[in-house]
């Protein structure tokens, strides 16, 4: 089971509710009675972590996301798959890379938890394709369950909480 390879692994970032990747970063700051955890399971930038070889074997060429993060509060547990992008130009490369983890991922997992997509890139204009990869991830996650290239001080706290602005994902979802 994947959950357990993660927890007992190097891809756990113990103490961390904060990744940087190049120019991309998120962040979410816990409330009182939420458990958090981030693990990097890029072997790319995390050669300890194994997810990779666990999901696909030796099989070349999946597409990866950088992060894994778990939220926890009462009963509600959600996985939330997470992509990091200098430019938001690269959204259909972000929106492939966190569905095919999570598909590849929840074949390994019991279905007791919400899943969820976050893409954030640092700069740059959404591409014209925009419409389209709302429609992928939604397929995927369902409505409210995923958000990209939100500006706001805790667009992926929001998210894990389930206190977007704007069903869907995206709280500028109608802007170009």
């Amino acid at each position: 089971m994947p959950f357990e390879n993660l927890l007992l692994s190097s891809c756990l970032l113990p103490g961390q509710t904060a990744f940087k990747e190049s120019k991309a970063s998120v962040e979410v700051k816990p409330l009182a009675g939420e458990t958090i955890l981030f693990f990097n399971i890029d072997d790319k930038s995390n050669p300890g972590c194994k997810l990779r070889q666990f999901l696909w074997g030796t099989e070349k060429g999946q597409k990866m996301c950088d992060l894994i993060v778990f939220y926890a509060t009462d009963s509600k547990r959600v996985i939330c798959f997470v992509e990091l992008k200098d430019n938001i130009s690269d959204l259909g490369h972000a929106t492939e890379q966190v569905i095919n983890t999570y598909n590849t991922f929840k074949r390994h997992l019991h279905k007791s938890y919400t899943a969820k997509a976050f893409i954030y890139a640092w700069t740059g204009s959404s591409p014209d394709e925009k419409k389209e990869y709302q429609k992928k991830l939604f397929k995927e996650f369902g409505e409210n369950n995923f958000d990209f290239n939100d500006r706001s001080n805790d667009a992926l706290g929001n998210l894990l909480r389930g206190s977007q602005s704007k069903p869907g994902g995206g709280k500028r979802k109608n802007k170009k």
